[in-house]
């Protein structure tokens, strides 16, 4: 029974790329699935003010607690390795091995982290950067509007959340998601219960009608070099003295062919939730700095294609020879709806693999398939 003064409390999404952000509301659809209503667009980074209030602007008396999903762009991963402990003392023990792989003071930043691998020795740990004060702004001008911040997390884990709230994630065979953002590219591989594949590529997707403006502009066009993606490169790392097993390479070691460069790689472990803030993490804080590589300016849609299909291609054949876990059989893709014929069949030409939506058009209820799926899977 529903007493008058139970108090409810309202679950929102906030979930936004460099050039839009949307806030969404927790709701069951008909069927009883998860859902997210719309209650608001901005046309700029949710990491700026303006577009919080552009956002608010027609909600009256927002109340409630708000999970956060961004793009895979806007973190940094790293990977550390320390002597094993027990798990409840790696979160005593962390800053202290963070801290040495940065040039910032520590209370710069932000960070979460997860335990992706148990060695006889050893422990495997991914942690998630984010800049604090980006964060500590954002958590400001949420609380002027009586909105809380609950959850931070990268795209890749609210779209895999999502997919699990469709129970379209087999427990036999591994599984490529990829989002397709204005930007960039965020890709990950779930397997065995997790994400053991994390991997952004900074990818700029060509606006629509611009084939038909580059007529205008062929010597300038022709000029610019393009430049797809920015290679992530990892902080020198102290690890553990007592490792005794040999670990899986590490793609941030020069020796490495460039076939295999840029990866953010998760070794398979136990499943564990995706990141969240919580009042611990927020005391001692890790992180991410904006890209600054160039971008190419006006890239066609078929070399946008051919860059998404050697993208995937890398990170499959990456997954299979080293980390070498079940075989990939499905990718869903999500993003570049305009694109989607084409995409979708040089994907399945080039990859070999069954290529679907992440959001069914038919069962989608919003214009943006990335944004939907990201907001519900942040609500899961």
């Amino acid at each position: 029974m529903q007493w008058p003064f139970t108090k409810n409390t309202t679950r929102y999404a906030l979930v936004g790329d460099r050039k839009r952000a949307l806030l969404a509301a927790k709701n069951p659809s008909p069927t009883g699935a998860a859902a997210a209503t719309p209650l608001g667009w901005a046309d700029s980074s949710l990491v700026e003010a303006k577009s919080i209030h552009q956002l608010m602007a027609n909600i009256s008396s927002p109340k409630g607690e708000v999970a956060i999903s961004l793009p895979l762009e806007q973190f940094e991963i790293l990977t550390l390795s320390i002597n094993k402990v027990p798990r409840e003392v790696v979160a005593k023990i962390l800053p202290f091995h963070v801290g040495k792989v940065l040039d910032e003071p520590l209370s710069d930043f932000i960070y979460d982290w997860q335990i992706v691998k148990e060695q006889k020795d050893a422990l495997q740990i991914n942690v998630f950067l984010f800049p604090a004060k980006a964060f500590s702004d954002l958590r400001t001008i949420l609380g002027h509007y009586k909105l809380t911040p609950s959850s931070l997390e990268p795209d890749v884990f609210s779209a895999c959340a999502y997919l699990e709230s469709q129970t379209q994630l087999p427990g036999d065979e591994a599984t490529m998601i990829v989002l397709l953002w204005p930007q960039s590219i965020s890709i990950a591989i779930y397997d065995n219960g997790t994400l053991v594949l994390n991997r952004n590529v900074l990818a700029k997707m060509p606006e629509k009608g611009l084939e038909e403006n580059l007529e205008e502009f062929p010597e300038e066009l022709s000029a610019e070099e393009d430049v797809f993606e920015q290679e992530i490169v990892a902080p020198e790392m102290e690890t553990a003295p007592a490792e005794e097993e040999e670990e899986a390479p590490s793609l941030y070691q020069s020796n490495h062919d460039d076939l295999l460069a840029n990866f953010l790689i998760e070794t398979k472990g136990d499943a564990t939730p995706a990141p969240t803030m919580d009042d611990s993490s927020k005391e001692d804080s890790v992180v991410f700095e904006e890209p600054t590589s160039p971008i190419s300016s006006a890239p066609s849609e078929a070399s946008y294609i051919s860059q998404v299909s050697l993208e995937l291609m890398r990170t499959r054949d990456y997954f299979n020879s080293v980390v070498k876990g079940n075989q990939i059989k499905t990718v869903f893709v999500g993003g570049g709806d305009d694109l989607w014929p084409e995409l979708s069949a040089e994907l399945e030409s080039t990859l070999g693999l069954t290529i679907e939506n992440l959001v069914d058009p038919e069962r989608s209820s919003m214009d943006d398939a990335v944004f939907e799926a990201v907001s519900i899977g942040v609500l899961s």
